[in-house]
């Protein structure tokens, strides 16, 4: 099949409907494309939203991506796939609801006409974890202030200046960036900057009560530009996207805070996968404790069974096995709420590891395992612990991830990347000969517990009994004994 470029910007034959610019998004990256704006884009298709994006650079650097998106006006292509009730999904869209581009450092009086527009009504934002940082000093007359909260500060005070403290001209502030509270720090950074710059109190008020702040929890993985496949996906669409994305089928985007935000951006009345809470901490802590949790444990066994791959590890029966186990035994008892709707979740989390089209791989998710682990197994197994159950697999994780870190089983081409200072204790103090005082180092080093918690001695002996197993027999057959046991 022949293939033709997609249009030029202006071009007449591109078949895209004018619409007003209502959200503002700060980040045009691979994410946002194949998450918000993808989400945008089907409620117009739905007829929920009659809404257009304009995207803004505001870094002050070049960003190739952003100009092949730029000559393309603003449209391409999101590819889903995955699995849906058990079969593969394979899913085009094309997007066109981002109708501006603006670099807030290189043209100003855009960016700064896109943010004084009286149709403005969201913020949308995800800037990497760095984004959202507290910057003191940060000049808030400059065109524009360097940190993301300085802008956000700036611009809320122009906008406030502008409209006359109108509280309809507030603006609602969504944030994806992967922190806790997001959209919550934000808000308190902006409100430190108003006080640090001794701005007016009436605009403290107005961005206290005209202007709303939601946290979120997003869930999508977006693996980007499919380099590889290009060419096919190219001649598939008839046209030659330098823009195109591919992401995971599955997708979930909870939007906390006040419930305004529904009418706003009344995504699930078109069917997409976003739910409304007034607080995002307990789903936060059940897709952590889940799907993140699994991950961790999955990266560490997998790794050393010689599997490179999400795909691969779940592929096998004995890691199937013990990660069905480790949910239902351990996981979801930590869990409260309904016991059906929590395993209908978990299903749905399980599914997405079989996803054929998706190639996550295992050393990723390994990064950063010292501490993911203390954020999202450790409070399984005390949790379970304090409940009077046992968490045999929870601490056999641990034990897979202490021997793999060490370097004495696992993939030879494996480098650990995790803080410098834990893992080097975990590196350097392995003694084959005292495994358990080379445990209680680390544990210790990775500050999971306090020298004087209660509960350290047993930690240290359970996963000292894991280690043993795994450096004695090696990882398979001390799966498969706690996997039969």
């Amino acid at each position: 099949m022949s293939t033709s470029t997609l249009p030029r910007p202006g071009a007449a034959a591109d078949g895209r409907e004018p619409l007003p610019i209502t959200i503002l998004q700060f980040g045009a990256g691979n994410f946002l494309r194949a998450f918000v704006d993808l989400m945008v884009q089907q409620a117009n298709d739905a007829g929920v939203l009659h809404d257009a994006v304009a995207a803004v650079q505001s870094t002050p650097w070049p960003d190739p991506a952003l100009a092949h998106l730029e000559a393309q006006d603003g449209i391409y292509h999101v590819l889903l796939e995955g699995v849906r009730d058990g079969a593969p999904v394979r899913e085009f869209t094309r997007v066109t609801a981002v109708q501006r581009i603006v670099r807030a450092h290189e043209d100003f009086e855009a960016y700064r006409a896109l943010y004084l527009s009286p149709e403005l009504r969201t913020i949308v934002s995800n800037t990497t974890e760095a984004g959202i940082a507290w910057v003191p000093g940060d000049d808030l007359t400059a065109t524009p202030p360097l940190s993301f909260p300085a802008k956000i500060t700036a611009l809320l005070l122009d906008r406030f200046r502008h409209f006359d403290g109108d509280p309809a001209a507030g603006l609602h502030v969504v944030c994806c960036e992967l922190i806790e509270d997001n959209a919550t720090t934000l808000r308190e950074y902006v409100l430190g900057h108003a006080a640090e710059n001794a701005l007016p109190e009436a605009f403290t008020q107005w961005v206290r009560t005209a202007c709303t702040f939601h946290d979120t929890l997003v869930d999508r993985i977006v693996p980007g530009f499919p380099r590889e496949e290009i060419d096919a996906i190219h001649a598939e669409l008839g046209v030659a996207d330098l823009s195109v994305v591919k992401g995971e089928y599955f997708g979930l985007w909870v939007i906390g805070g006040d419930p305004v935000i529904r009418d706003v951006l009344p995504l699930d009345r078109a069917g997409l996968p976003v739910e409304f809470v007034p607080d995002v901490r307990p789903v936060r802590e059940k897709k952590v404790r889940i799907l993140n949790g699994l991950h961790t444990a999955m990266s560490a066994v997998g790794l050393l069974l010689g599997a490179t791959s999400v795909r691969e590890a779940d592929a096998r029966p004995d890691v199937a096995a013990y990660l069905r186990a480790l949910l239902e035994r351990e996981v979801l008892p930590t869990i409260p709420g309904d016991p059906d709707a929590l395993r209908a979740f978990a299903a749905s989390i399980v599914e997405r590891f079989a996803n054929p089209y998706l190639h996550h791989l295992l050393g990723d998710i390994a990064l950063n395992a010292l501490s993911k682990y203390r954020a999202r197994n450790l409070p399984v197994l005390l949790d379970g612990w304090a409940a009077g159950r046992e968490a045999p697999r929870t601490a056999f994780a641990l034990a897979a991830l202490l021997v793999l870190d060490s370097g004495r089983l696992g993939p030879e081409d494996f480098t650990p990347r995790d803080d410098a200072e834990p893992l080097a204790v975990v590196r350097d103090t392995f003694d084959a000969h005292d495994v358990e005082a080379w445990v209680r180092r680390s544990v210790l080093a990775a500050a999971y517990l306090e020298p004087g918690d209660a509960r350290l001695d047993r930690l240290v002996r359970e996963v000292t009994g894991h280690a043993r197993a795994l450096l004695a027999v090696g990882p398979e057959a001390a799966l498969a004994a706690l996997v039969d046991g």
